[in-house]
């Protein structure tokens, strides 16, 4: 299985080898491929070019321009479906710029747990994503 770890140059947190580490101790016989867009513009370039030998695509950009990052996605979301390749796309605000030293190096641990088990679940068990009905019960 290739897993394609797609981010943005201007990104102020890159937690992509952590995560490589992660996933790679969860999923035997992985190989990964790491990518960097030096513009925010190019991630769904980027996604389309890895699409074509990756199995599954993770997409992480900080981006301030709300207006942006719905186009982003959109584009995205476009890639994933002429390609049939999934794109798991997290595009945010940065909430990293602003910490101090251990708070970052925390805010990376907590994104590289995150995503590792979020990924795995996606690929592996997506039964745990069918709605559940409330439970009335007091």
């Amino acid at each position: 299985m290739k897993i394609a770890l797609i981010g943005l140059k201007d990104n102020s947190i890159n937690f992509f080898p952590e995560l490589s580490k992660a996933l790679s101790k969860r999923i035997s016989g992985l190989e990964l491929e790491e990518r960097f867009a030096p513009f925010v513009e190019d991630l769904p370039i980027i996604a389309s070019e890895t699409t074509q030998d990756a199995d599954f695509v993770f997409v992480y950009a900080m981006i301030e321009d709300e207006p942006m990052i719905d186009l982003i996605k959109e584009k995205l979301i476009d890639v994933e479906l002429s390609s049939k390749t999934r794109i798991l796309k997290v595009l945010d605000a940065d909430e990293v710029s602003g910490l101090d030293e251990e708070e970052f190096y925390e805010k990376k641990e907590a994104l590289v747990l995150q995503y590792t088990d979020l990924i795995v679940r996606i690929l592996f068990n997506e039964e745990e994503f069918e709605p559940k009905d409330k439970d009335f019960a007091l």
